[in-house]
């Protein structure tokens, strides 16, 4: 989407945006969401979240989600105060393409509310990923104002966390918005506590830790040696990647799940049951191998699907050394995967 301002004659002491909005009607005030109205909406909706893309990639690269989440909240408040009033640059930038934007299209009050809802919704909805950034960064991809290069970056490292989380290709495509986001954060909400599963692991797959602590010791962050991996990884011929796994598999799940998405975008399902079943004759209890499987079978086969979820169940039972809390968290994601398919 793109959108372009126009010459900025604003008059900072004298305009604001409650000069330029219109009263509300009784048809309006009974809006409670802007969800499921995002066509009706879009150029309100999309003139916010652009400003924020723009401010984050032509001004800023360091502000945060939550800083987005405060300049959204002020403007809310003081909307009927003049530009002037808000100090900080990035507050003042949205208010003026919202100004310029409501200088050719009526807009109530409270539409103008619940389309500033909607975004702080949006920011929410993404919080779950852990990155400091996680809405400034999908917000200026989607915008289309990453270059080539960084917009190759963006998508690998969503792919990479998807991933992680043991999910296929398809819900890949749905955090970077190739698809029906709804679709998505329906599915993240069962599969939530699964990222915990490697956050606090420190039984077989521990060893994965372990491994890569040695290597920290050489001059690498585990970040670092997981991006030096996974790069060294992504140029490896098919064959290659296939016998790194089956030697290292428990210990980079995370490559594991990304050959497994890899292979089922090429339709090459095949060559995943052949990767599966060599997995599963030296690690029996490799948890994730299950999650990945389910992932990617869930839409084309359920009840394919529902069979590696129920091993995942096995699996759990066998990893001793996970907390009971954790255990428990997996085992009622699982079943809860289970009882949706059915």
């Amino acid at each position: 989407m793109n959108h372009e301002t126009g010459d900025r004659s604003i008059k900072e002491d004298e305009d604001s945006l409650f000069l330029h909005l219109i009263p509300d009607t009784p048809e309006v005030k009974k809006i409670r969401s802007l969800q499921g109205r995002e066509y009706e909406y879009a150029e309100l909706i999309g003139i916010v979240e652009y400003s924020i893309a723009r401010y984050f990639y032509e001004v800023n690269r360091k502000i945060k989600d939550r800083d987005a989440v405060s300049a959204l909240k002020s403007i809310k408040r003081n909307y009927n105060k003049n530009v002037s009033y808000f100090k900080q640059d990035f507050e003042k930038e949205i208010v003026k393409d919202l100004i310029e934007l409501l200088e050719e299209k009526q807009v109530t009050h409270h539409e103008l509310k619940l389309a500033i809802d909607y975004v702080l919704e949006v920011i929410d909805n993404r919080s779950w990923m852990e990155d400091e950034q996680a809405y400034i960064k999908w917000v200026a991809y989607i915008m289309d104002l990453f270059t080539e290069e960084e917009n190759e970056e963006y998508e690998k490292s969503i792919k990479k966390l998807a991933s992680k989380l043991g999910l296929s290709g398809k819900h890949a495509d749905l955090m970077l918005m190739k698809g029906n986001e709804e679709d998505y954060f329906e599915f993240i909400e069962e599969y939530g506590d699964v990222e915990e599963y490697g956050e606090e692991n420190e039984g077989d797959e521990g060893k994965e830790r372990d491994k890569r602590g040695e290597l920290t010791e050489e001059g690498l962050t585990e970040e670092e040696l997981i991006a030096e991996l996974e790069s060294k990884f992504l140029l490896m011929e098919d064959n290659e990647k296939f016998d790194f796994l089956l030697e290292n598999g428990p210990e980079f799940y995370e490559l594991a799940g990304l050959y497994i998405s890899e292979l089922a975008e090429k339709g090459e399902f095949d060559r995943i049951q052949e990767l599966y079943s060599k997995l599963t004759e030296k690690y029996d209890d490799f948890l994730y191998l299950y999650v990945f499987m389910g992932a990617t079978y869930l839409e084309i086969d359920p009840a394919l699907a529902k069979s590696y979820f129920e091993l995942a169940l096995k699996a759990l039972d066998k990893l001793n050394d996970l907390s009971d809390s954790t255990k428990e968290r997996l085992r009622d994601s699982f079943l809860s995967l289970i009882e949706k398919i059915d």
